[in-house]
């Protein structure tokens, strides 16, 4: 039997303590860094401004003009590519670029958009210089909230552990995948049922911090799940779909 989900700690609209976003690991030139989540009420005009100056290097890798600003390119679909981004105040987000022509308006079922704009230095130009058939950006951006966790697929473009891992915590880790790819199985049918084209490269296992300062809906129990460290943490979980259009 699957176990229900519970919300807990509503959001209180009357509360003087903002949400404040999750923690998130992180892999960087070999080593493993923590960030926040960029929650709505942080999104300021020191991101927009940022984000209005984008360009992209012939090697695909976004190009802040100004300072303490990092990407990373977590994937690309027959629609647009994601960019996992970092603020000069370790806070992560992520950039949806909408491709010229073929975006379809999938989008992230349950999560915040904070804006969409549009950037001429990424108008136009051609995911790939060397094929006549891949992606070319429209200029249009979407700016969203970056959810961590795995595809149901598996950890597509996430790095392995940089840290040697046990065999035991490789088992650890094998046996509580699959047990939650069980738990959720009936979720994630009903997002087969209830959006287009919902498939197991776009429904997320969401993974949450025990605090879950976001206040957000997860299975019950927390379980162990192996991160970029190399250790298991204790986390919830929820099924989030990330890229969906609906019927």
């Amino acid at each position: 039997m699957a176990i229900s989900a519970g919300r807990i700690g509503r959001t209180n609209q009357a509360s003087p303590h903002p949400v404040r976003g999750s923690e998130i690991l992180y892999a960087q030139y070999g080593q493993v860094k923590k960030a926040t989540k960029l929650v709505p009420h942080e999104f300021d005009e020191a991101h927009r401004l940022a984000i209005a100056n984008l360009h992209m290097s012939s090697r695909r890798e976004l190009i802040f003009d100004t300072p303490g600003w990092q990407s990373f390119w977590i994937g690309a679909g027959e629609e647009k590519a994601v960019f996992l981004v970092i603020d000069p105040q370790s806070r992560a987000f992520a950039l949806e670029l909408l491709a010229k022509g073929t975006y379809l308006e999938g989008h992230l079922a349950e999560g915040h958009y904070f804006a969409d704009l549009h950037v001429s230095g990424l108008s136009n130009f051609r995911w790939n210089s060397q094929s006549y058939f891949d992606h070319v950006f429209s200029g249009r951006i979407k700016v969203r909230e970056f959810v961590y966790g795995d595809t149901l697929a598996g950890p597509g473009l996430r790095v392995p552990p940089l840290v040697p891992v046990s065999w035991p915590r490789k088992l650890v880790n094998w046996l509580v995948r699959n047990w939650i790819s069980w738990v959720i199985s009936p979720r994630y049918w009903h997002f087969r049922r209830l959006y287009r084209d919902a498939h197991e490269a776009n429904v997320m296992i969401e993974v949450l911090p025990l605090n879950n300062p976001e206040r957000k809906s997860h299975y019950l129990f927390p379980l162990p799940w192996l991160e970029e460290d190399g250790r298991l943490h204790l986390r919830y979980y929820r099924l989030t779909p990330i890229d969906v259009r609906t019927r």
